[in-house]
């Protein structure tokens, strides 16, 4: 047996710098055998020889396993282990820390060749055993990082040594080496590692369909998988068709039906996953999206588009919703049944049909169109409708309703359950004080008996604002909802009329399906610290069982700063609720930068693990980070939500101003000389008006901000269909102290301090043009501004690369601007001659 021989080498290559580090301990891999395969001293057809290092490349890295290899030192004597021949593949492994952005350059002395990976990515390849030491230049970020290499042993020893420092110039940071996994959460943790996209229970809850999905590392595409889970057997069941779409359960009976696109159509597959057997029961149906399946299994609902013709190199606009493309095309109901093999059109005309529900006992469904009516706010009206579906003769539940609503049917098919506004059936769901206008984002509840036409609101005094809703079987409406900064379950009674919250053991619930016969749902969750688990519920017991938790191993080694709630008393009276998020190894003789956050709309902030605006990855890049719900959020109460209505620039400002000032004084450790803050979309709005209104923010932030409520208004796609709640009854000509006084482009001479504008140059919401013009204003009148213009991106930054620069665009502008640590920023945007 031969021996590798691994040796430390001191001088002579060793740099002499206070940033040095050397890496004299490393995670190491079991051995490889690969040698050379036969015929290797023959040449290629082309006349070339055997390229050894072709060796590295055929085995992939194993870094997602390096947290479990054994640690070996490397000190100045030798470390020896047992090694059967030259030609093997060996990994090694350890961990850089940064408390800064760097540059810095790891030398390495070995005689193998080798590949060096960050964070999985190869950052170097040497190809042939070098003479002399190798230096490899990286680019670190805040936080621990993985650098792993893999080795080609080309003797039988092998030498290897290793150490890091800084290259910038004006580095002061600290780095580390150490063989510790555990690490603080970084953008990839967030980006990458398997999550749940969709889960549903069979109807005997025996079996959960669940769907999870995966980003692909350097681009937009996700990985999606689908598998059946036994529950009762605990283990998957085998089903071939896992890269199907639109899969879901039979209302009635524990099988799968899913779609596979045909020549002409979509072709209807039914799965039995208890006897493994396939059966196509519709072929090329013109399925567009999903079916709606009655529970007798006859037929299905599905929708099919009628497309518009174009409208060519000049469009007449007939109205508001008409400037968006593919507004005109209209989509109609079908129906097909399954035993005759027939479809049938339901609905005809110029206005799309909208399925609701189809009754339990499959002789009815509940449909509505809407319609443009500039009359009167909103400006649309709702018709709803029931229709026979054998004899397609149809009943007028409600014309014209100004406020829509959404509805299902009751179990025994008699009355509907209605999701809407406070104004769906006028007044009776509204509960503001004064003159207050209802926020019509604030879901409620209603119960419509459709032999009377009687509607009764349930939720008029229930504070959390409704997200989903399933009456059951055995009587009960479940419903989650927007509770503070939570999302919570909770069961109405309807014998009582009184809610009761069903406790979980996350903060943030997802989705959630219910089982048809057995009192039985899965949902998914997660919290402030916590990623995303998979669970069952007894709706019974109200005990959950953790089914999946896709990321166990990511989270098992990163390290989270202490959370806590700090919540303030505003002018008025009313608790302010908010959220602080401390740096890992906080030290209360320190003192911290600040990043604050709050809403981009009118729903909260919830406390969700990650996001596009990721508090925990603030935090562990140093910062204290203050998240608060000003007032006009859902799910405090309509008298709270009201607040947005007409509000813009005053209570939520207000609250802000207020809510940081008290923050700081409470908390010694904030220095209140660098504090941040950043929002998006109206959150961007309210980021730009802050900055007119006080000093106490140092810099900020604005994606996608308003600076013009009124270019906002009239230009968006969505602008003004917004606007029908966020500005009720109040226009440009009747509101000027709105439209003029409280957007900020019309206040730019009073900015203060500094400002980064962030936009999608194919933002459909807020238009580009609301950065522009506020860029244009701040730059005349001599501000500190900055602007960073993302190309082709909507209202959000989706694309993989893009989002990555974006949020390094982020953390680079606070640290220069709060840290003075201007490196990644200069890297990044280098100053020109313009």
């Amino acid at each position: 047996m031969k021996r590798l021989i691994f040796m430390f080498l001191v001088a002579p290559w060793v740099m002499a710098s206070t940033a040095q580090v050397v890496c004299d301990q490393w995670r190491l891999s079991t051995q490889g055998k690969v040698g050379l395969p036969a015929f290797s001293e023959n040449k290629t057809v082309d006349g070339k020889k055997f390229d050894i290092s072709s060796l590295l490349e055929l085995n992939p890295t194993l870094t997602t396993e390096a947290s479990s290899w054994p640690v070996i030192a490397t000190p100045a004597d030798s470390i020896i282990t047992q090694v059967t021949s030259k030609n093997s593949i060996l990994q090694m492994a350890g961990y850089i820390s940064s408390d800064r952005w760097a540059k810095a350059t790891i030398t390495i002395a070995t005689n193998s060749m080798f590949e060096v990976y960050l964070n999985g990515k190869k950052i170097k390849s040497q190809t042939s055993a070098p003479s002399a030491p190798v230096k490899v230049d990286m680019t670190i970020e805040n936080g621990n990082h993985q650098l792993s290499l893999k080795l080609l042993t080309s003797s039988d020893t092998l030498r290897f040594a290793a150490n890091i420092q800084h290259t910038n110039k004006d580095a002061e940071g600290a780095l580390g080496w150490s063989t510790n996994p555990r690490h603080t959460i970084t953008l990839s943790d967030i980006m990458h590692g398997e999550s749940v996209s969709g889960a549903s229970l069979s109807p005997s809850g025996k079996y959960i369909l669940i769907t999870t999905y995966e980003v692909v590392p350097g681009n937009n595409k996700n990985q999606s998988t689908y598998k059946i889970y036994d529950l009762e057997a605990k283990r998957n069941v085998i089903w071939q068709r896992n890269a199907s779409v639109n899969a879901g359960w039979m209302p009635s009976t524990d099988r799968l039906y899913y779609q596979i696109a045909g020549n002409d159509g979509n072709n209807i597959y039914v799965f039995d996953p208890k006897t493994a057997e396939e059966t196509l029961i519709a072929s090329e149906v013109a399925v567009q999206g999903g079916l709606t399946w009655a529970e007798n299994e006859n037929f299905f609902i599905f929708s099919k588009m009628d497309k518009a013709d174009q409208p060519g190199d000049l469009k007449r606009v007939f109205n508001n919703d008409d400037r968006i493309p593919n507004y005109r095309n209209r989509y109609q109901l079908y129906s097909y049944d399954v035993r005759a093999k027939v479809a049938r059109q339901l609905t005809a005309g110029y206005q799309t049909a909208s399925l609701h529900d189809i009754r339990p006992d499959g002789a009815k469904i509940v449909f509505s169109v809407s319609r443009t009516d500039y009359s009167e706010v909103p400006f649309s009206r709702q018709n709803l409708y029931e229709m026979d579906i054998n004899t397609m003769v149809i009943d007028t539940l409600w014309k014209d309703k100004l406020y829509p609503g959404w509805c299902q049917y009751s179990p025994d098919g008699t009355k509907l359950l209605v999701s809407g506004g406070s104004e769906v059936f006028g007044q009776i769901g509204v509960n503001v004080t004064g003159d207050k206008l209802a926020n019509s984002y604030d879901t409620q509840l209603y119960l419509y008996d459709i032999k009377t036409g009687n509607a009764e609101a349930i939720t008029r005094d229930f504070d959390p604002s409704v997200k989903t809703t399933k009456w059951t079987k055995d009587g009960n409406i479940y419903l989650t909802a927007v509770d503070k900064d939570l999302v919570t379950l909770y069961r109405y009674d309807l014998k009582k009329r009184q809610f009761t919250q069903i406790t979980v053991p996350e903060e943030v619930i997802g989705l959630i399906n219910f089982a048809k016969n057995k009192p039985l749902a899965v949902y998914t969750g997660n919290s402030i610290s916590s990623a995303q688990k998979l669970y069952t519920i007894d709706l019974k017991t109200g005990k959950s069982s953790l089914i999946l938790y896709p990321r166990e191993k990511q989270m098992s080694e990163m390290t989270f700063g202490k959370t806590e709630r700090w919540n303030f008393e505003n002018k008025n009276g009313t608790t302010i609720y908010g959220s602080v998020y401390y740096p890992v190894d906080f030290d209360a003789n320190k003192k911290y930068p600040v990043i604050v956050y709050y809403y981009g709309g009118t729903t909260p902030t919830d406390r969700s693990f990650d996001g596009h605006y990721p508090k925990n990855l603030w935090a562990a890049a140093g910062y204290m980070v203050y998240v608060l719900q000003p007032s006009g959020a859902i799910g405090f109460g309509q008298d709270f939500s009201a607040l947005h209505v007409n509000g813009w620039g005053h209570d939520a400002i207000d609250d802000i101003i207020d809510g940081t000032k008290k923050f700081l004084a409470a908390h010694q450790q904030a220095d209140a000389g660098n504090v941040g803050c950043i929002g998006a979309s109206y959150g961007g709005f309210t980021t730009m008006m802050l900055q007119t209104r006080t000093d106490i923010f140092k810099t900020a932030i604005a994606h996608a901000g308003i600076s013009d409520i009124t270019s906002y208004w009239g230009e968006g796609y969505w602008g003004y269909s917004y606007s029908l709640t966020a500005t009720r009854n109040s226009y440009p000509w009747n509101r000027k102290d709105i439209y003029v006084d409280n957007s900020p482009l019309f206040n730019a001479d009073k900015f203060r301090n500094s400002i980064l504008l962030l936009h999608g140059t194919s933002d459909t919401n807020v238009p580009v043009g609301e950065s522009l013009q506020m860029y244009a204003a701040l730059k005349i009148l001599g501000k500190n501004v900055e602007m960073v213009l993302v190309d082709g991106q909507d209202h959000h930054i989706l694309d993989y690369n893009k989002r990555i620069l974006w949020h390094n665009t982020i953390m680079s502008w606070f640290n220069k601007m709060l840290k003075n640590q201007p490196n990644q920023w200069n890297e990044m945007y280098p100053d020109k001659n313009m």
